[in-house]
């Protein structure tokens, strides 16, 4: 065992009065089998429904639980889920999907995938960001205003088929959106006969795992039910990142994510268990190079910067800083909040240059109004938002996690979690 036992012995004497007055909220199919696999996470998911899932535990399992109709790659491609293909003629998408099996019986079918495509949008669910993504369909606005219960343009070709009329060209950017797992196929069957309580007592899913029992404040279990992964698997609930390194230390956890504001609460001699999993995308320094008075990061090493924000885990995308990029005055760097690596590379640059440097993080809405209307300089983000500017590569996006030697094989989905089917847990 790794490190001393007597840590963790205090750990457990701690959670002792807890774990002896707490009442499980919620239990299905009994006592929980025991975990091939654990993950840990650090508060209870708000919600089951992906529709409406905002916090890492959520996604952590609605990633798992449901799967969308498309799934976008951690290269950036988008690929086919629970459809098999599409084909785009005009303001029409036809889809076709498969006929995978459901957990609760029976399989996918297309009626089942067009109900469930409008759910999100009824009063009972009111999912603001399905309504973002399915509002080009003709015949959303009608379900929003709880004036339908389906969406007219969403028709039923036969058994496996389903047509999107679009009130636009269709295009590649709307099967992007029918990847966005909040997006995910919920079988309207499985909510309709579950009541209020549906969550806990139909939560079968399309994804390949079913909810085994679930203690909030506690922990998790979910059963596998088709595919690859491990057969139960277990997400038991932090208080703290410290805890559950020291959990991880003593092997009592397999799976800790990490994000690059924690890295420096990691010890030393566990380093090298932080892997970085591939997702989409980079992260770039972006300038705007039609301003008068162009104020730009003083001049550092790329490597060296990047190196420092992520302890080596994070390889960077460029070695030195550009030859001959304009210096300017002590200046704010502005960076979106909801990228966690790009904050990290701010607040260290921030440290590297004291009194050069000021972090502002604002949300990707204000980012893009201050960028577009050239109120902005220069900006950490994924994308050239202003009119004319310069993109300098920083470091590929990356999800981090403390991950057990005895684990391999991981992948995570495009949105950084963990797909439970790709883990592997040596014999």
């Amino acid at each position: 065992m790794r490190g001393r036992w007597w840590p963790w012995l205090l750990l457990v004497l701690a959670l002792v009065p807890a774990l002896l007055i707490s009442q499980p909220h919620a239990s299905i199919g009994g006592t929980p089998p025991t975990a091939d696999l654990s993950e840990a996470i650090f508060q209870n998911p708000d919600t089951l429904d992906p529709a409406l899932a905002n916090s890492p535990s959520d996604w952590a399992v609605d990633s798992n639980i449901f799967q969308p109709l498309f799934q976008m790659t951690t290269t950036g491609k988008v690929v086919p889920a629970l459809a098999s293909h599409y084909s785009i003629s005009g303001k029409a998408i036809t889809i076709t999907i498969k006929p995978v099996a459901l957990a609760g019986g029976g399989h996918l079918t297309a009626t089942a995938v067009a109900a469930a495509l409008s759910r999100p949008l009824w009063p009972q669910v009111k999912s603001a960001t399905a309504a973002s993504l399915l509002k080009p369909i003709v015949g959303s606005g009608q379900v929003i205003a709880g004036k339908a219960k389906y969406m007219s343009g969403i028709t039923v070709d036969n058994a496996t088929t389903v047509t999107i009329q679009l009130k636009r060209q269709a295009n590649l950017s709307f099967i992007k959106a029918l990847a966005n797992p909040a997006l995910s196929i919920v079988p309207v069957a499985d909510m309709s006969r579950g009541g209020p309580d549906w969550q806990l007592t139909n939560l079968y899913g399309t994804g390949g795992y079913r909810l085994q029992n679930w203690n909030p404040g506690g922990s998790l279990t979910f059963t596998k039910i088709s595919g690859p992964g491990p057969s139960v698997l277990s997400l038991p609930i932090f208080v703290s990142f410290k805890q559950a390194v020291l959990t991880f230390e003593n092997q009592a956890v397999t799976l800790v994510p990490v994000n690059p504001g924690q890295l420096a609460q990691v010890p030393k001699k566990l380093l090298p268990d932080v892997r970085a999993y591939r997702q989409p995308g980079n992260l770039y320094l972006v300038y705007r190079t039609a301003a008068k008075r162009i104020s730009v990061y003083p001049t550092v090493s790329i490597g060296e910067w990047v190196a420092k924000s992520f302890r080596g885990r994070i390889r960077p995308l460029n070695g030195q800083w550009p030859a001959g990029l304009p210096q300017g005055k002590p200046m704010t760097v502005y960076v979106n909040q909801a990228l966690p690596e790009a904050v990290r590379l701010a607040r260290t640059l921030e440290r590297m240059k004291p009194g050069r440097v000021t972090v502002k993080t604002v949300s990707l809405s204000t980012l893009t109004y201050l960028a577009k209307h050239n109120k902005i300089n220069a900006y950490i983000g994924q994308a050239d938002l202003f009119k004319a500017g310069t993109t300098v590569p920083l470091a590929p996006l990356r999800s981090l996690w403390l991950t057990s030697p005895r684990v391999y094989g991981v992948k995570v989905y495009a949105n950084g979690m963990l797909n439970w089917h790709s883990l592997s847990g040596k014999p």
